[in-house]
């Protein structure tokens, strides 16, 4: 080696020379050496090739070994490893939920039982209770802006709860009976929920107005629809079916109606005013104009809708002694109403007007013709149809004058004439049918004086006349069948023509006019 080639490079010369002969003598020593090794330590080379070749064995063993590791059961392994990592990811995903779920277990249920508590609570009518939880909800439900599948399902189940809540407000305003508590309660809570959104100009307190109205409106035409059905049965009834016990129902009737709606709005109208109309001292809003208007508005509905169309087709079917009666009861509920500022007097006037002129005329009329009748009868029947001569005549003398002045009938005087207008002429007795009439158109009179407009005073006394008028001319065509009666008979009908004409008919005139209206009549 290059350490050896030095080292020769250092020798002298003598030494130089001599080293052959050193390496020679050294070569021998070795090879001596190694031979005697070799006799003396060959089982250990035995032993050691032996274990050499084994060794050999093992590691080429262990070669193929570490390839076959390498290659077959490492890619294996890490395989089964990432499977089992991926099999185990969703467990142990699971079980995290679960673990997380058993951590928050008292909060999820919590949650879950909010629905619950809610819709007990709108059932119950703790709806303080239940606009707290719904806001409480709905913050939770806000704060997250992904919420979780959970919440948005719980949400939703009180949002359906809220709305039960409303339709539960709702039906409370179309309840029947209720009473200003449980009304101002409703509608404070309506405001709470701040369900009505203002649209088209149509604040929220509006719309919680209109839905307030639009519920009792509801509950005073239910409460009306019994007395109106059993009033219109005995409207559609004609003349000649009406008895006189219907003319009492319906008096009856029509008096129950008027309280009944009188009742019905005038509660109305409080509740409106209190719950929407007035305000606490301390606020310094006033409220809307327009619920102002919506109150007169409905007032004048309720009015025009409900009691002024049912008066108009009622009013002259009622008897004539019963409009008086009708009309104190109107008048003081309108009374009444002027202290909310909805009086209605002033139309009251025209209905009962156009009534009393229809009963009286009415009354009057079948007077009159009940006379007319009477004289038709007595004239007995015609001979032919083209004569005017009649047969069967009853005489003056069996019906029309009293058995006791048939011999000598009394006659009209001024005396009669002076008379107190309220006071029959005596002379009318002695003649039965025209007391009969006289008596008839009294009565009416009496009645009208109950209730007397002074409105129609010339429309009766210009119908008076004219009934009076056909009366006479029944009167006249009996006169005229009866100029071939005896004389006796005929000083008879000139006794009543002149008794009619110079006493009954002026004293009918002032019995109205002067009785009645207290005009002069001449």
């Amino acid at each position: 080696s290059q350490a050896y080639l030095s080292y020769l490079t250092t020798l002298s010369l003598p030494n130089l020379l001599a080293e052959p002969t050193l390496l020679q003598t050294q070569s021998h020593h070795l090879t001596s050496s190694l031979t005697s090794l070799t006799h003396t330590s060959y089982p250990t080379f035995l032993s050691l090739h032996s274990t050499t070749s084994s060794l050999s064995e093992s590691l080429d063993a262990l070669s193929t070994s570490l390839d076959a590791l390498v290659n077959e059961s490492l890619p294996a392994l890490e395989e089964s490893a990432s499977n089992w990592r991926d099999r185990t990811d969703v467990v142990l995903a699971e079980r995290s939920k679960a673990r997380v779920v058993l951590e928050q277990h008292d909060k999820i249920r919590d949650l879950l039982d909010i629905p619950v508590l809610i819709d007990t609570c709108v059932r119950n009518g703790y709806f303080a209770e239940a606009l707290s939880l719904a806001s409480h909800t709905n913050s939770l439900y806000s704060s997250s802006s992904s919420p979780p599948l959970i919440l948005t399902s719980i949400m939703s189940e009180v949002r359906n709860s809220i709305t039960q809540m409303l339709f539960s407000l709702l039906s409370t305003l179309h309840g029947p009976n209720r009473k200003l508590p449980a009304l101002w309660k409703a509608v404070n809570f309506l405001r709470k929920m701040d369900v009505f959104d203002p649209e088209d100009g149509v604040e929220s307190e509006e719309q919680i107005a209109l839905a307030f109205l639009g519920g009792r409106e509801v509950c005073l035409s239910a409460s009306l629809e019994g007395c109106n059905r059993d009033i219109q049965r005995l409207v559609g009834l004609t003349s000649a079916e009406v008895r006189e016990k219907d003319k009492e129902d319906l008096t009856r009737y029509l008096k129950k109606y008027i309280d009944i709606w009188r009742e019905g709005v005038h509660d109305i109208i409080t509740q409106f005013s209190t719950i929407f109309l007035e305000r606490p001292t301390s606020t310094t809003t006033s409220p809307a104009p327009s619920l102002h208007s919506l109150l007169v508005t409905y007032a004048s509905h309720s009015l025009h809708k409900h009691l002024l169309p049912l008066l108009r087709i009622t009013l002259p079917r009622i008897p004539l002694p019963s409009l008086s009666s009708l009309l104190t009861q109107l008048t003081y509920c309108a009374t009444a109403f002027a202290r909310v500022g909805f009086d209605f007097r002033c139309v009251l006037g025209d209905l009962f007007s156009g009534a009393v002129l229809s009963s009286v005329t009415e009354e009057l009329q079948a007077a009159t013709s009940k006379w007319v009748a009477l004289f038709e009868q007595k004239m007995g029947r015609p001979v032919s149809t083209t004569s005017t001569h009649r047969k069967n005549m009853v005489p003056p003398s069996e019906w029309l004058v009293s058995p006791a002045v048939v011999a000598s009938p009394p006659t009209s005087s001024q005396s009669y004439l002076k008379a107190p207008a309220h006071v029959p002429p005596h002379i009318l007795t002695s003649y039965p049918p025209l007391a009969q009439y006289t008596n008839v158109l009294l009565s009416t009179l009496n009645s009208l004086r109950l209730l007397a407009p002074t409105s129609i005073a010339l429309l009766l006394l210009a119908k008076l006349k004219e009934l009076l008028s056909e009366a006479g001319e029944a009167f006249i065509r009996y006169v005229k069948n009866a100029a071939a009666l005896q004389e006796q008979e005929m000083k008879i009908v000139e006794a009543v023509g002149d008794v009619y004409f110079k006493t009954f008919v002026p004293f009918m005139k002032r019995a109205l006019g002067e009785g009645v209206y207290g005009l002069v009549i001449e």
